[in-house]
């Protein structure tokens, strides 16, 4: 029986925040994955995205040259010639959308459609892809916080509900790993706007109980890959 147990599970976790579609996050997931050489990388997925993301990516004529493709699925490739174990962490879109249309309330369906302001000059995937990372995710956390405001209950699950099943799996992989003697670190790739609060409830982890209680979430095991080490490439 694998426990959450109360101890800073930051020290075995590393996490890496990224910005969906951008050649930048691609390439620092690689370059992470090669310079760290992980045992265990989780990523901010489901199965079912996984799947359509590599059925996508492998299946376009420009997939070399392409910059669309998805960091998270740039990460599980670049585990290629790792011998690695690929869990994917995320809640998925079916969940998230059943747990969106209970929550919502007649106020925020009446907002539907309504457009959170941002600048037109400040381009997300420009700014970082010219390395103004700091400036992306300050951007992101202030469109966060209006949505918060005038879609509370989107923004509970899609950041709060989805952060304490993330931290509840990446607690239960370290936890296994633990039991079975390793202590190897789990590279970690979510969105930026989920860095902050996954690693707040690592650092804490009696936290991650109350908030699966409180959002009454039940918990599941990550979706488990493994990717066994080739040669060449």
């Amino acid at each position: 029986m694998v426990e959450i147990l109360n101890i800073n599970y930051n020290e075995y976790v590393d996490i890496v925040g990224t910005a969906h579609f951008t050649r930048r996050s691609i390439n620092d997931a690689y370059e992470s994955i090669k310079s760290l050489k992980p045992n265990d990388v989780a990523l901010e997925l489901d199965r079912r995205r996984f799947q359509l993301l590599n059925a996508a990516c492998l299946n376009c004529p420009k997939r070399r040259s392409c910059k669309g493709i998805c960091e998270f699925t740039g990460a599980a490739e670049a585990l290629g010639n790792v011998n690695a174990n690929i869990w994917l962490i995320d809640m998925t879109e079916q969940e998230m959308r059943r747990r969106i249309r209970s929550r919502m309330t007649p106020f925020e369906r009446n907002r539907i459609g309504f457009q959170v302001h941002r600048k037109v000059d400040e381009n997300p995937i420009w700014l970082w892809e010219k390395g103004f990372k700091d400036r992306v995710i300050n951007n992101s956390k202030r469109e966060i916080e209006a949505s918060r405001r005038f879609f509370p209950s989107v923004w509970w699950v899609l950041i709060d509900e989805r952060n304490a099943l993330m931290a509840a799996r990446l607690a239960w992989i370290t936890s296994k790993n633990l039991n079975e003697g390793k202590n190897s670190k789990i590279l970690t790739f979510v969105g930026a706007a989920h860095v902050e609060g996954i690693r707040d409830l690592l650092m804490n982890p009696l936290l991650i109980k109350d908030q699966l209680r409180k959002f009454n979430l039940s918990f599941t095991e990550p979706a488990f890959i493994r990717r066994v080490a080739i040669q060449g490439d």
